[in-house]
């Protein structure tokens, strides 16, 4: 292979891309189990800065392919995994990334780092050198050998031993690290402003896996409190690029003069990985009041999503029926011979739909009331003991309201929740849109301090082991700062998690993920909202990029494939002059 099939290999490299986000930032230690970690930076999910043991293509289901490593090998029976380290990796202060590296590393991720990153390595039991160059990771006999456990390794991401050993790992800081990815951080304007820069000697540019990529000079990342804000600066030109996924603001911010006259691009793409549950009203089973799945389902019910689809998104989402959406993990109609074999054990543990009913969620009108799902909705709170004394709705013994609050930071979803908010009103409950702002937010997320929040539940087509244990399992429920929001402690959920997780082939991948989706819509635990039909890239025409959807692709590949156009920016820059100047 000389470069992936869907990059440009000629892709010209300078120029800058200027980004936004929302909130703000106090970290850059991504070790730190504590702040708001700027984007970018994580190698969990996406980084610019770090490089990991190997990387996945965008064009194949499950394929990895040597970053830092030069070679892999792996045990018949999936009981260890040896590597052996490139000669030419080296870190941006020019010194060698080293098999030390790595095995301090390995320590200070295994037994000293937070509690999410001693998750992601609890299956490996050691490390061992076996070479100058080559080390090999050893799997706990108590794992179930999949080819599952190679994933977690490959994404290994090590750091510098030199750097590190006299810093306090725990500390938050703005003071960029020593990396050694294709871009380093060059400056940092504390909360508002993160700059990276190419690293001209980036040990891999060589590499089949870098071809075409990492083409920008600079990359300005700068933080905006307010949407609204942001949307103004970016259509007066400050920054240049936005992942647009509000179907509302799509349809209706950017009709502007600029995209009139082909200086502004608004393009609509469809993604061909899996959406997860994407976006979902999480219920968080640690408060009383949401324990008796009969409540869940009535909220879940009293949810129109087909009148805010219509009215607020413009019918640009598809209802999220599935915790896997698009992918083959999603559960179709009834259980099939290879689901029932997992699921019969519990049948008596599991609510008896998960045996004979599909999954899709009623469908209401998407005009009027939706109030044959209210009136089913009061059924099973009244069968719940909420029963409704001078238009409240009261538990039937203790006198109680129902009542409980929504925490969210960002204002389309008080959008979304307004209209859920009457619907509860008419079911005599009353509810509340608390919104706070981001960092806030981020610490009662650490700390489950919520009674309902909006979140995205990702998951991808080959579900990532850890990721997976900590949106879902009982292990994970208390922690602090996990994915587990709903607070999930299911005994079934925490079987098919480890089903998924230790496929030996797609066919069991598929029947146990296809049976965890039943266990978890049928509980209830998250109010699914929708997903995009389609996604949305909106930008100032100063790049180009390669095309669209690379089978397995689920975003537009920036900044990753594009590349600056001197060209076309020189014609943007003169328009957006022009226009300051009408």
């Amino acid at each position: 292979m000389e470069y992936f099939d869907y990059v440009n290999p000629k892709a010209p490299k300078g120029g800058t891309t200027r980004v936004s986000a929302i909130g703000a930032f106090n970290n850059l230690n991504h070790l730190a189990d504590k702040g708001t970690l700027a984007l970018y930076i994580d190698p969990r999910y996406f980084s610019m800065v770090h490089d990991q043991l190997m990387v996945p293509s965008d064009d194949e289901l499950a394929t990895y392919y040597g970053r830092l490593a030069e070679s892999i090998e792996v045990a018949e029976d999936y009981s260890w995994v040896s590597y052996t380290l490139r000669k030419t990796a080296h870190w941006h202060d020019g010194k060698p990334v080293t098999i030390k590296d790595i095995l301090w590393s390995f320590d200070v991720y295994k037994n000293k780092a937070s509690f999410g990153w001693r998750a992601a390595f609890r299956d490996i039991k050691s490390i061992e050198q076996i070479g100058p160059r080559e080390f090999k990771f050893h799997f706990l006999e108590s794992a179930e050998k999949s080819a599952q456990l190679i994933v977690q390794t490959a994404r290994f991401t090590p750091l510098p031993e030199h750097y590190y050993k006299d810093r306090d790992l725990d500390k938050t800081t703005l003071e960029p690290p020593l990396t050694n990815g294709p871009y380093r951080i060059a400056e940092v304007d504390p909360g508002r402003k993160l700059i990276l820069e190419r690293v001209e000697n980036y040990w891999a540019k060589n590499l089949a896996n870098t071809q075409g990529m990492y083409n920008f000079d600079r990359l300005e990342l700068t933080y905006f409190f307010d949407t609204s804000v942001m949307l103004q600066a970016f259509r007066a030109g400050v920054f240049d690029y936005y992942g647009e996924q509000d179907e509302r603001k799509f349809h209706t911010e950017y009709n502007f003069a600029a995209r009139r006259e082909g200086l502004f691009k608004a393009e609509t793409y469809t993604g061909g990985r899996a959406y997860g549950m994407f976006e979902g009203i999480v219920l968080n089973t640690r408060k009383p009041i949401f324990q008796d799945v009969r409540v869940r389902e009535a909220l879940t019910l009293a949810y129109n999503f087909e009148w805010a689809n219509r009215v607020l998104w413009y019918e640009g989402l598809a209802r999220n029926n599935s915790f896997f959406m698009r992918s083959s993990l999603q559960a179709q109609k009834l259980p099939s011979k290879d689901e029932l074999m997992l699921l019969e054990p519990f049948r008596a543990e599991l609510p008896a739909r998960v045996f004979t009913q599909p999954v899709p969620l009623p469908i209401n009108q998407p005009a009027g009331r939706n109030r044959d799902t209210l009136v089913a909705a009061d059924n099973l709170l009244r069968e719940a003991g909420w029963i409704l004394k001078d238009f409240e709705r009261v538990n039937k013994k203790s006198g109680k309201p129902l009542t409980f609050d929504f925490i969210i930071s960002k204002n389309e979803y008080e959008m979304m929740l307004t209209p859920f908010v009457d619907n509860l009103k008419r079911l005599g409950i009353d509810t509340s849109i608390r919104k706070v702002e981001k960092n806030l937010m981020v610490n009662r997320l650490r700390s489950y301090d919520f009674d309902s929040t909006i979140r995205r539940i990702y998951t991808f087509d080959v579900p990532l082991a850890d990721r997976l244990r900590s949106q879902y399992t009982s292990e994970y429920a208390d922690p602090p700062n996990m994915q587990n929001y709903p607070g999930i402690k299911n005994p079934v959920v925490d079987f098919l998690v480890e089903k998924v997780t230790q496929a030996r082939t797609e066919r069991e991948m598929n029947a146990a993920g296809r049976a965890l989706d039943r266990v978890l819509l049928w509980n209830f635990y998250v109010i699914p909202d929708g997903h995009p039909r389609g996604r949305h890239a909106v930008y100032w025409d100063r790049f180009g990029h390669p095309p669209y959807g690379a089978p397995h692709m689920h975003w537009a590949g920036f900044p990753n494939m594009w590349w600056f156009d001197a060209e076309k920016s020189a014609r943007v820059d003169a328009g957006i002059s022009d226009s300051k100047n009408d």
